[in-house]
């Protein structure tokens, strides 16, 4: 993401050996100048499988602070439980989109003549748990 509400499409295959998925991950990676450690809705997506046939996910991307996790914590956040077989298709579509919350904790402007809160490029990370053939 290099702007604040910025929609990316989403367009891949799985390989194929791929049968079926039965979960899915999306995290953001990145560290931005917020006072938060967590921030529950940074950005949400849309995917569709099989061509558009199938349309089992939108779903929302949480930012956690890499400062917050601690030997409790510190582990993948949750996978989000699927049950999509996967045909001839393979295909995977669909888009991100930013929700501009990294200005939740910007310091109130001074003045007009002070700039906006300047954006972080951040990536998000899909992991798909799927069976292979």
């Amino acid at each position: 993401m290099f702007r604040p509400l910025q929609v990316v499409p989403i367009d891949f295959r799985f390989p194929g050996d791929v049968s079926a998925c039965f979960g899915l991950q999306a995290t953001v990676v990145g560290r931005f100048p917020v006072d938060r450690p967590v921030i529950p809705a940074f950005g949400e997506y849309s995917l569709e499988f099989e061509g558009k046939k199938i349309h089992p996910v939108n779903f929302i991307v949480p930012w956690v602070s890499q400062e917050a996790f601690s030997d409790a914590t510190q582990h993948r956040l949750g996978i989000l439980p699927l049950a999509v077989q996967v045909g001839t298709s393979r295909m995977i579509t669909g888009f991100y989109h930013d929700l501009d919350r990294q200005r939740l904790d910007a310091p109130p402007r001074t003045s007009d003549l002070q700039e906006d809160t300047i954006f972080q490029p951040y990536s998000v990370r899909f992991t798909f748990h799927c069976y292979r053939v």
